[in-house]
């Protein structure tokens, strides 16, 4: 079973590995030896939230080894909160046919959620006592992200983006209330590793303004889990359940002067950049 794990995740990392060595640095060429003079580069921020959606109900059903009559029903029923979510970083887009879009940057994550934890008691499958808890986390985590992209204009204002990254989030502050471990429930834990690498997918609608900012509405979450090797889903564990990251953000970017969607600068004398003049 190791072996198949590793064997998808190195399927998955030959083609993407590939894109990013096409886009090594190169003297005099930018950031990414492009080939292309056609370029918008620049700095962002974006701003924006999580929401940890429960990905599923854990239930388990013992009955008494004395008595048959008794029987204790447990459920464990994930729910999702919104947390919050910053990134800087720096992007580039140029007039390629396939990754025409590339960003990196740090952010800030904060996933809250919790655990809805039931223990019915059955006696002759009758219902006669319910006990609850409620369990709740809150991490903060520190991210490094890397993405290629496919950007398709849809007009001269507006483009869609999307693509894959990979992100390495640490665990900088943990605030977790567990709920009671399920019987028999053998993935119960206390909440993720300190470090994850993941594999995500992002989607992005970009909107150009008149001037040189680009506002972009991004939404993203993990689709295969790297590190830890031994885990390959992609939500996340937290007590007797488990739940996926959905990270919505709006992200200002800000085109660097002489990139190509710059606006044209108004010239009453009509000379332009190579100071001739109208004929």
């Amino acid at each position: 079973m190791r072996f198949l794990k590793f064997s998808t995740i190195v399927l998955i990392l030959i083609p993407f590995i590939g894109f990013t060595q096409a886009y090594k640095p190169g003297k005099g060429n930018g950031l990414y030896s492009t080939g292309k003079n056609n370029v918008d580069k620049g700095w962002y921020f974006g701003l924006g939230l999580t929401y940890m959606a429960g990905y599923n109900n854990v239930t388990s059903e013992v009955t008494d080894s004395l008595n048959t009559s008794i029987r204790n029903k447990y459920i464990g029923d994930p729910c999702g909160k919104i947390g919050g979510f910053a990134e800087i970083g720096k992007f580039k887009m140029n007039d390629r046919k396939f990754i025409n879009y590339i960003d990196y940057g740090l952010a800030w994550k904060w996933f809250r959620g919790g655990e809805d934890y039931t223990n019915e008691l059955y006696v002759d499958d009758v219902l006669t006592s319910t006990t609850t808890s409620e369990g709740s986390y809150g991490d903060h985590l520190i991210s490094a992200h890397f993405n290629l992209g496919y950007r398709f204009d849809a007009s001269e204002n507006l483009f869609y983006v999307n693509g894959l990254g990979l992100n390495a989030d640490y665990h900088i502050l943990k605030g977790r209330t567990a709920t009671p471990q399920i019987p028999n429930n053998t993935d119960y834990v206390n909440g993720p590793d300190d470090f994850l690498g993941e594999l995500h997918y992002f989607f992005g609608i970009g909107f150009k303004t008149s001037g040189r900012l680009i506002i972009m509405p991004i939404v993203e979450t993990p689709i295969l889990a790297l590190f830890p090797f031994n885990h390959i889903k992609s939500t996340h564990p937290y007590f007797n359940s488990r739940a996926r990251p959905f990270l919505l953000r709006v992200r200002f970017m800000f085109l660097k002067k002489g990139s190509k969607s710059c606006p044209a600068v108004f010239n009453p004398m009509g000379i332009d950049p190579n100071g001739n003049g109208p004929k």
